[in-house]
C-alpha cells in the first residue's frame, strides 16, 4: 500500500469516529470526501485535506473544529507534526526518517517501484483497427502510441491486458482497394475518382503483376454511371463476375501486403499487438452459428428489434441513441453496424470484464449505437468504455499537411518517424489529452534545448546515469537528512509516484505520466545546478546520491509505461 492510501485509510477511521463522537451517521457516499492531497508547497505540509470543509454541513460544526477534532484523533508514527490552516484545511508532514527510508525502499524496488496489484481486471483493449488500404499515417499513429500507453498503465496496476488490431478485410473499402489495383495493374491509363491512389497502389499493382503472371485480364469498361460513388461500386461488380480469379487473388494479395506495412510500421514504435482479429472471421449472418447470426438473435429476442420496408431495424433509441440503425437490409446483407455488433458479441464471449475501444474521434457517433448493443448482449459485470483522440496538424516552417487515404496525398507515420525517430513522436503524441487536437510542431521536436520536453525530460536521466557512473549511492551509508527536507519537491514527486500512475490507470490518462515526467525532471535540473551531488561532506553527498538514484529509476519507469525507451547518453 502506497504512502497516500495509508493515510487516507487512518484518515477514514478518524473521520468515522469523529462522527460517532458526535452523533452523526457517516454513509458511503462520504467516502469520496475524505482523502488527503499531495500539497504544492512545502508551507502546506507533504500531505492536505480539505474534507472537514466538506462535511461541516453534515456535522453542523465549523470546519476549523472539525479539523481540530480530526487532528487530535490522527495517529500516524511517521507523522512529525499537523497543522490547521485557513478556514479548515488540515495539512500533515511527514518525519524525515521515513522519507529516507521510503527512499531507500524505492531504491530496493527499482524497475518494480510504482507497480500494484490492486486491480486483477481481464480488459481487452481494440486500438488503432485501420482499414488495410494503405500505410498508417499520423493520426492513426496518435491512436496507436496512445493504446499502447494505456495498455501499459493498466498493467502496471495489475491488469490483465489484451491488445486486440481488429482488420477490417471485408466490405466496401477493401472491395475499392481490391479494383484499385487490378485497374492499376492491367489499366494504367484508366482513372476513376474516388479509387485509392499514391505510389503504393502502383507498388503493390507491380508486385502483383509479378506474382501472378498466369493471370490475363482484358478490360471491357462500358456504360458506367456518372455518379461517382455507383461507379466505383459497378467496377468491383465488373472484376468480381468476369476476373473472378483476378480479383480473389488481388483481395488477398493486397490486404496481406498493406497489413504486413502496418505490422511492420507498428513494431518500429514497440508497438505490439496480441491479436489481429479479422472481420471475415465473423462468419455470414446466414449461419446460425456465425458471430453475425448470434448477435442479431440476441438482439430480436430481447425485443429490440422492428421491421420497416424490408429490413431489419434496432431501436437504439432506447438507448440514447440519436436515430435507430439498421441491421439487416431490405436485399438480407448485414450492415456495417451489424459487423461491429458481430465482433463485440464475440468480445463478450470472451469473458473479459472491460472492453475499451480507442476511436478516433470521427468515430463518436459509434459510441452510442455499440453501447446499446453491448447492454443488451453482455454479461452482467461486463463492461465497455471509449477513449477518442483528436485529430493530428503536422506544422513546420508555418506550413501544414493534408492527409487522405485514398487521393494518396497523406504524410505517412513512417515518413515522420524517418524524420524524427519513434520516441520523440510517442512522447509527444502523449503529452497531450487524447481528446485534444494536436498540432504537432515538427521543428520543437527536432529542437535539442529545454524548449523541447522529450529533450529535457532525457536529459535529466542521462544525467542521473552519468552521475552515478562516477559515485554510485551506498544504502549502508549514513544520510544528510537534512538534504531531503531541502529538496521538498523531489522528495514529493518520488514518493507519491505509486499513487499518481494508478491514478493515471484509473483516469486513462497517459498525458498526465508525461507531464509528471516532465515536472520530475524539471524538479532534478534545478536540483543538479543548485546542489552539486559530489562533495567533500559524505552524508550530504550520499543524501543527494539517494534522490539521483531514485530520480533516475521513477523516469526509467515512466518512460517504460510511455513506451519511450530512456536514454543514458545523448
Amino acid at each position: 500500500m502506497n504512502l497516500i492510501d495509508q493515510l487516507n485509510e487512518e484518515l477514514l477511521k478518524v473521520v468515522k469516529s469523529v462522527f460517532k463522537d458526535l452523533g452523526a451517521e457517516f454513509s458511503d457516499q462520504h467516502n469520496t470526501l475524505v482523502c488527503f492531497e499531495i500539497s504544492d508547497t512545502h508551507e502546506h505540509g507533504d500531505f492536505s485535506t480539505s474534507c472537514a470543509l466538506k462535511l461541516s454541513k453534515k456535522l453542523n460544526k465549523k470546519p476549523a473544529e472539525i479539523a481540530e477534532l480530526i487532528s487530535a484523533k490522527l495517529s500516524v508514527p511517521w507523522i512529525e507534526k499537523s497543522e490547521i490552516l485557513g478556514p479548515g484545511f488540515l495539512n500533515v508532514y511527514l518525519d524525515i526518517e521515513t522519507k529516507a527510508n521510503k527512499l531507500k525502499e524505492l531504491i530496493e524496488r527499482g524497475p518494480n517501484y510504482g507497480k500494484n496489484k490492486k486491480n486483477n481486471k481481464k480488459i481487452l483493449l481494440e486500438f488503432v483497427s485501420s482499414n488495410p488500404t494503405g500505410p498508417l499515417h499520423v493520426g492513426h499513429g496518435r491512436g496507436a502510441v496512445l493504446g499502447m500507453a494505456l495498455s501499459n498503465l493498466l498493467e502496471n496496476s495489475g491488469c490483465e491486458v489484451t491488445k486486440e488490431y481488429y482488420v477490417n478485410d471485408a466490405g466496401r473499402q477493401i472491395s475499392i482497394l481490391t479494383s484499385s489495383i487490378l485497374l492499376k495493374a492491367y489499366a494504367t491509363n484508366f482513372n476513376v475518382e474516388g479509387m485509392y491512389e499514391g505510389a503504393y497502389i502502383h507498388e503493390i499493382a507491380q508486385e502483383f503483376l509479378k506474382d501472378h503472371e498466369k493471370i490475363n485480364v482484358s478490360l471491357s469498361l462500358e456504360g458506367l454511371s456518372d455518379d461517382k460513388e455507383k461507379k466505383l461500386d459497378q467496377i468491383s461488380e465488373y472484376f468480381q463476375i468476369n476476373h473472378k480469379e483476378a480479383w480473389e487473388a488481388a483481395n488477398s494479395f493486397s490486404i496481406m501486403r498493406i497489413l504486413n506495412v502496418i505490422k511492420e510500421e507498428l513494431h518500429s514504435f514497440n508497438i505490439i499487438h496480441d491479436n489481429w482479429f479479422h472481420e471475415s472471421s465473423l462468419g455470414f449472418v446466414q449461419d446460425p452459428s456465425s458471430d453475425l447470426s448470434k448477435s442479431l438473435s440476441i438482439i430480436e429476442k430481447a425485443g429490440h428489434t422492428f421491421s420497416e420496408g424490408g429490413a431489419i431495424w434496432f431501436r437504439t433509441t432506447d438507448f440514447k441513441d440519436d436515430k435507430d440503425r439498421v441491421l439487416l437490409r431490405e436485399n438480407g446483407a448485414p450492415t456495417y453496424y451489424l459487423t461491429d455488433v458481430g465482433y463485440h458479441k464475440n468480445k463478450i464471449d470472451r469473458e473479459y470484464d472491460l472492453c475499451i475501444n480507442v476511436f478516433g474521434a470521427d468515430h463518436h457517433g459509434y459510441i452510442p449505437r455499440l453501447t446499446a448493443a453491448f447492454d443488451v448482449m453482455k454479461n452482467k459485470k461486463q463492461a465497455i468504455e471509449f477513449m477518442l483522440y483528436q485529430l493530428v496538424n503536422l506544422h513546420e516552417d508555418g506550413s501544414k499537411r493534408i492527409m487522405s487515404t485514398r487521393k494518396g496525398e497523406f504524410y505517412s507515420l513512417k515518413e515522420l518517424r524517418n524524420e524524427l525517430g519513434p520516441d520523440v513522436i510517442k512522447f509527444f503524441f502523449l503529452e497531450k489529452k487524447s481528446d485534444h487536437t494536436m498540432d504537432f510542431d515538427i521543428n520543437l521536436a527536432k529542437d535539442e534545448s529545454k524548449n523541447n520536453p522529450y529533450f529535457y525530460s532525457q536529459y535529466a536521466h542521462v544525467r542521473c546515469c552519468s552521475i552515478l557512473t562516477k559515485k554510485s549511492f551506498d544504502p549502508s551509508e549514513a544520510v544528510e537528512e537534512k538534504e531531503i527536507m531541502k529538496n521538498f519537491d523531489i522528495v514529493n514527486r518520488l514518493l507519491t509516484f505509486p499513487h499518481l500512475v494508478e491514478s493515471y490507470a484509473e483516469e486513462r490518462s497517459p498525458h498526465s505520466l508525461v507531464h509528471y515526467v516532465k515536472d520530475l525532471s524539471a524538479a532534478f535540473h534545478a536540483f543538479y545546478e543548485q546542489s552539486p551531488v559530489i562533495n567533500e561532506d559524505k552524508k550530504i553527498e550520499n543524501a543527494r546520491l539517494m534522490l539521483t538514484m531514485a530520480t533516475k529509476i521513477v523516469l526509467a519507469n515512466s518512460f517504460r509505461i510511455l513506451n519511450v525507451q530512456p536514454l543514458e547518453k545523448m
